[in-house]
């Protein structure tokens, strides 16, 4: 078992929080943030935090920081992790990026790809044969219809459907 820690301590962190704490796999779980009293370290202090016990989660709901901060965790030669609720069903052909998260209740269908840093948020389809590029957030109940791909940094919010194609 390792170290968790989660890069952001916002309400995304907290929810990245409860489903590491959820799953049993880590020893300790903190956060290292810039702006939080709730952080053993700010983000400059990362190097500190960086030895063969520990992986990183970017817990951060801005597409493009997340993608960021990912890159420089790669970098830095951190092991950057991947969380999948254990409520949630990815398909054993679906291919899964370093530091993406599948939340409760989504689906991650057959043959389909999220790439690096990706969010399927609860409750978020994404049918067979999709593409989901670098850094998408799929908000809670969102659907993408077979066939589909998304571009990197993209939002597809909350209920939206993109149809097949």
């Amino acid at each position: 078992m390792k170290n968790l820690y989660i890069l952001g301590a916002g309400g995304f962190g907290h929810v990245i929080k409860d489903m590491a704490v959820q799953s049993g796999k880590y020893t300790k779980i903190c956060f290292l943030d810039d702006n939080s009293s709730k952080a053993v370290g700010k983000l400059i202090d990362l190097p500190n935090f960086i030895d063969s016990n520990s992986c990183f989660f970017v817990g951060l709901g801005n597409n493009s920081v997340r993608l960021e901060l990912i890159n420089k965790l790669l970098c830095l030669n951190c092991e950057v992790i991947s969380l999948i609720h254990p409520s949630a069903y990815v398909s054993p052909t679906a291919k899964l990026g370093i530091g993406c998260c599948v939340l409760p209740m989504a689906v991650v269908n057959t043959d389909s790809v999220i790439k690096d840093g990706c969010i399927i948020n609860c409750g978020a389809i994404v049918d067979h044969n999709c593409i989901v590029n670098e850094g998408v957030h799929v908000c809670m109940n969102a659907v993408i219809k077979a066939n589909n791909e998304i571009a990197s940094l993209s939002k597809v919010e909350a209920c939206c459907v993109v149809e097949r194609g």
